[in-house]
C-alpha cells in the first residue's frame, strides 16, 4: 500500500488543524496548551486513505512565527504540501515564509487550499485568489491548483479529496534499496516499553530487530517494535510516518534532529559544502563567518556562513558556500536545508548539500570554486572521480554513500579502463594520487641513495614514516603496484629505485681493492673484520658493501672474500667427485688452511645446504652435484 507524506503550511489561524480534523476526524492538537490557546505549537499527525487506496500520512505544522523550527522539523521529508490560506485574510507574512521554506525543501507536489470561504462573499474571494496567483508567480507554486473549502460544513471537501488523489498518483517513489534513515522529530517514553522516536522514514526499509545507530551522538540501539499509522508492523518503508521503539537509548540521551540509521551510513560532520540561494526580499548581506541558524532534517544548529563564489551575498543571489556548524549533524549529499537569521529571526535562504565532509578552505581560489561546482553539477562519473581523488582508498559503499544515489559497478570499471582510477583489492584510488605519491617516493629514494650509495635501499618503515599514506597495508599495496610499474624494487624490508645498484666511489673502490689484496695474500688463514679495517669507519662501510656483494662473515667475525668463498666451493665439489666423500683433513689440505678455518667453511656450507654431514664426513646435496 502506497504511503505518501502530506504536510500543511500557512499562517497562524488560517485553519490548518481544522482542515486536517475535518478530513481525517483526528484532532492533531494534543497538548493542553494548544487547546487552551487555540493554536498549534508542536507537530501533529494523522492519516487518511484516498479513494485510490493510497494512504496519506499528514503532518500538521504550527503556523506561528515562534514555532517555525517546529514547522521545519515536520516539513522536511514531505512529498506533498498543502498551503493553507484563509479566504478572509489572504496571504500573510507567515504564509510567505512557509512558501519560501517549502521551495528550499524541494517539495515534489503542492496544492493551495483556500479555507474559511464561508466568511467572505464571492467578490472578495475572487480578489484573494487574484492576490494569491500574483504572489506565487515566479515561485515553485506558479500554476498550482487552488481548492476552496469550508472545514466546518465540509463544503468543497469532495474536490479536495479528488485533487489529492490526482496529485499523489505520480509522486516519485522513494528508494527502498538505500540504507534506512529517519530524522527524529518527536521523542517520548512509553511505560513498560521505553524510548520511542518518530519521524518520516526518508529511505530504505527498517525492520524489527535491526541494529541501528542514533547519530550524531553515535549510540548503538536495536529496533524493538515499529508502528505505521498507529499499527504494529514488521517493517517500515521509505515515505512512511514511523514510530520506532528502540532499546539501548534513554530519552535524555537524544534530541529532536538526531538521526536513526545503520552504522556508518550517514556523515556526522560539522563542515558542509552547499549550493544556496537567498530570498529576493531580504535586506541582509552575508559575508564571511556570518552567523545563521541552519536547518536540515529535523535539526537546528547555529552555523557560520563562508561564501565561496562571492565575498558578499545579498538578496536573490545564488552560489556555493561552506557551512561550519557549532555542533555536528548527521547528513547526506543531496539533503535540503534552510537558513534563517538569528536576530531578527527570519528565513533568508536555503539550498542543497553538495559535500557533507569537505576540507576546510584556507584560501578561496577559482580552482576551488570549480571543484565545488563539479561536486554539484558534474556528471555522475565526474563526481565519483573527484570524490575518489579527495578520498583515496575508499570502497564501493563509501562512494555510494557520498553520492546518496544508486551506484553502478560498471561506472567504476569504466573509470579504471580509462586509467582515471585504480582498484586495490576492494578500495579505489585516483591515478593523480598515485602519481603524486610516486614522485614523492622517487625523490625520497633518490636522496637516500645519494646519501647511502652502498646500501641496498631504504627501510620500508622509514619510507612509511615519510608518506602521507599512514596505513601499512595500503602502503604495501602501493609499493607492490610501483614494483609492477618498475618504479621501485623491494627486497625483504628494503626499498630502492628500480634501476638503482649500490656502487663504490673511486676512493671506496681503492679500499675494497686493498682489503681484497690482503685477504688474497692471507689465503684461507682468515682475518677478522677488525683486522681488515683497522677500525676505519670508511673501510667498515666498504666491507658491509662487500658482504652484500657476496663476501661471507663466519663465526668470530672472520671474513671470507667472495672470490675465495666461490673457490672453496669448487674445491669441495672436486673432492666429492674424485672421492665420493668429503673429509675434513682433505679440505684442510686442499685449502692450505688450519683445521679450525676449514671446519668453519664446511659448517657454513652445511648451513646453506651445499653439503650435509654423513657420519664424520660430508657429501654434497643432490642438486649441487
Amino acid at each position: 500500500m502506497d504511503s505518501i507524506i502530506v504536510g500543511t503550511a500557512g499562517h497562524i489561524d488560517h485553519g490548518k488543524t481544522a482542515l486536517v480534523k475535518a478530513l481525517t476526524g483526528h484532532d492533531t492538537d494534543t497538548l493542553a496548551e494548544e487547546k487552551r490557546r487555540g493554536i498549534s505549537i508542536n507537530l501533529g499527525f494523522a492519516n487518511f486513505k484516498l479513494p485510490s487506496g493510497r494512504v496519506l500520512g499528514i503532518v500538521d505544522v504550527p503556523g506561528h512565527e515562534k514555532f517555525i523550527k517546529n514547522m521545519l522539523a515536520g516539513a522536511t521529508g514531505i512529498d506533498v504540501a498543502l498551503i493553507i490560506i484563509a479566504a478572509n485574510e489572504g496571504i500573510m507574512p507567515q504564509t510567505q515564509e512557509h512558501i519560501d521554506i517549502l521551495g528550499y525543501l524541494n517539495i515534489q507536489k503542492s496544492l493551495i487550499v483556500l479555507t474559511k470561504i464561508d466568511l467572505v462573499d464571492e467578490e472578495f474571494k475572487e480578489l484573494v485568489i487574484e492576490d494569491i496567483e500574483l504572489a506565487i508567480a515566479g515561485t515553485f507554486l506558479a500554476g498550482t491548483k487552488i481548492v476552496q473549502v469550508d472545514s466546518l460544513s465540509k463544503r468543497g471537501f469532495e474536490h479536495l479529496i479528488e485533487a489529492l488523489d490526482e496529485l499523489t498518483k505520480d509522486v516519485n517513489k522513494r528508494s527502498f534499496t538505500k540504507n534506512p534513515r529517519m530524522n527524529i522529530d518527536r521523542i517520548f517514553s512509553v511505560k513498560g516499553h521505553g524510548t520511542v522516536v518518530t519521524g518520516t522514514l526518508m529511505e530504505g526499509v527498517l525492520r524489527t530487530e535491526d541494529e541501528v545507530m542514533v547519530y550524531p551522538p553515535g549510540i548503538a540501539a536495536k529496533v524493538r517494535n515499529l508502528q505505521v499509522h498507529d499499527c504494529d508492523v514488521p517493517a517500515a518503508c521509505a515515505g512512511q510516518r514511523t514510530a520506532i521503539n528502540i532499546s539501548g537509548v534513554a530519552v535524555d540521551e537524544i534530541q529532536r534532529g538526531d538521526t536513526v540509521a545503520f552504522r556508518d551510513s550517514v556523515y556526522v560532520t560539522d563542515r558542509i559544502d552547499v549550493r544556496f540561494s537567498i530570498v529576493k526580499n531580504t535586506r541582509f548581506e552575508l559575508g564571511k563567518y556570518y552567523q545563521l541558524k541552519f536547518y536540515v532534517g529535523a535539526a537546528e544548529e547555529v552555523a557560520s556562513f563562508i561564501p565561496i563564489t562571492a565575498k558578499k551575498v545579498k538578496a536573490g543571489d545564488t552560489g556555493y558556500a561552506q557551512i561550519q556548524l557549532e555542533h555536528k549533524l548527521a547528513v547526506l549529499k543531496g539533503d535540503c536545508f534552510v537558513l534563517r537569521t538569528i536576530s531578527p529571526v527570519t528565513t533568508i535562504g536555503g539550498g542543497v548539500i553538495v559535500d557533507p565532509q569537505p576540507a576546510a578552505y584556507r584560501k578561496i581560489s577559482e580552482e576551488l570554486v570549480q571543484a565545488v561546482r563539479r561536486k554539484d553539477s558534474a556528471s555522475a562519473d565526474e563526481i565519483v572521480e573527484q570524490y575518489i581523488r579527495q578520498h583515496p582508498f575508499t570502497d564501493f559503499a563509501g562512494i555510494a554513500g557520498f553520492l546518496n544515489r544508486e551506484l553502478e559497478a560498471a561506472m567504476l570499471q569504466e573509470l579504471i579502463q580509462e586509467q582515471r582510477i585504480y582498484r586495490f583489492d576492494k578500495q579505489y584510488v585516483h591515478m593523480d594520487f598515485i602519481a603524486g605519491l610516486q614522485y614523492e617516493i622517487e625523490d625520497w629514494l633518490q636522496d637516500y641513495h645519494q646519501k647511502y650509495s652502498l646500501r641496498r635501499g631504504m627501510p620500508k618503515a622509514e619510507l612509511l614514516e615519510k608518506s602521507t599514506v599512514t596505513d601499512k597495508k595500503q602502503f604495501e599495496m602501493l609499493l607492490a603496484y610501483f614494483s609492477t610499474q618498475q618504479v621501485v624494487k623491494t627486497e625483504q624490508n628494503l626499498v630502492c629505485l628500480y634501476e638503482f645498484v649500490p656502487s663504490l666511489s673511486p676512493g671506496q673502490q681503492r679500499f675494497r681493492d686493498e682489503m681484497e689484496a690482503v685477504m688474497t695474500k692471507s689465503g684461507y688463514t682468515l682475518l677478522t673484520a677488525r683486522e681488515l679495517t683497522g677500525g676505519n669507519k670508511a673501510k667498515q662501510q666498504v666491507l658491509e658493501f662487500m658482504l652484500l656483494d657476496g663476501a661471507v662473515v663466519l663465526p668470530g667475525q672472520y671474513i671470507l672474500s667472495k672470490k675465495m668463498y666461490e673457490q672453496a666451493r669448487e674445491i669441495v665439489k672436486t673432492l666429492y667427485r674424485e672421492q665420493g666423500i668429503i673429509k675434513l683433513p682433505d679440505v684442510r689440505d686442499a685449502l692450505n688452511a688450519s683445521r679450525k678455518y676449514a671446519l668453519m667453511i664446511l659448517e657454513r656450507f652445511d648451513q646453506e645446504k651445499y653439503t650435509r654431514r654423513q657420519g664424520e664426513d660430508r657429501v654434497l646435496y643432490r642438486n649441487n652435484k
